[in-house]
């Protein structure tokens, strides 16, 4: 299947023989850039869109790419979402060499919309896991902190705090392995490590002081405290603006 770049057309895939989509008329191309294959959509959300694909140029290994689609209105917040577009493909090019951070592949423009390419690490978030399996035993916390601390270390010597951890952005790998994923919100900090800016993150895991736009490394270790608390007791504190986590405790939901 030939799949169209128009971010706006509602059934972007065509047979393979097709020059035009058969949707909205435009000219297909059968690889983006001349080395990536869309294989299928994988998910749609913020302001990216996200396929599984194959590299070409690696005998068609896996990979991901996320297609920029802002939806937002406004000349300020469309620069804010390029921004931090641009800034995810930042990130995991100067935190790829991590084994337990997605590398980046590429990075590239297409018919003036932005893309970037990244591993693909198949397998499941925490979230499903939790799920499915159900609560996770004090053992199985223990192992998810020796997995993930170091890779916070890792990001937190190398100036950014991710400002989004939570279960759907740990990954649990085929083999095993944790993977910290989605740096679309990551932020880029100074030698004192405070960062200031946009408030961001997800409800419930986001400390107080992030909730009023300034982060410190701190932050990221409060946010993976409450998500080994979800993971422990499948309740998630309510978001009610309390920086006392015992107090949002008592009002919980699964």
């Amino acid at each position: 299947m030939l799949y169209c770049s128009n971010s706006s057309c509602s059934n972007p895939f065509n047979p393979d023989d097709n020059k035009f989509c058969i949707k909205c008329g435009q000219t297909l191309t059968p690889l983006f850039r001349n080395r990536f294959r869309v294989i299928r959509l994988l998910g749609e959300g913020g302001f990216s869109r996200t396929y599984e694909a194959r590299d070409a140029d690696k005998i068609d290994e896996p990979c991901v790419i996320k297609q920029f689609v802002p939806q937002v209105e406004g000349t300020a917040a469309l620069e804010k979402a390029t921004e931090l577009f641009k800034q995810e493909a930042k990130r995991l090019y100067d935190l790829g060499e991590h084994p337990q951070i997605p590398r980046l592949i590429a990075y590239f423009e297409q018919d003036k919309r932005l893309y970037l390419v990244q591993e693909l690490i198949e397998g499941q978030n925490l979230l499903q896991e939790l799920q499915q399996q159900g609560a996770f035993s004090e053992e199985k916390i223990k192992q998810l902190l020796t997995d993930l601390l170091p890779i916070l270390k890792f990001i937190h010597e190398r100036g950014v705090i991710h400002r989004d951890i939570k279960p759907e952005n740990i990954m649990r790998r085929l083999d095993g392995k944790l993977i910290l994923i989605d740096f679309g919100v990551s932020k880029q900090i100074t030698k004192t490590f405070v960062g200031v800016g946009t408030t961001v993150g997800t409800p419930g895991y986001t400390p107080l002081e992030q909730m009023r736009g300034q982060v410190f490394p701190a932050s990221d270790l409060y946010s993976l405290g409450v998500t080994c608390i979800r993971l422990l007791t499948q309740c998630l504190p309510k978001a009610d603006g309390s920086d006392e986590l015992y107090d949002a405790l008592r009002g919980c939901w699964i």
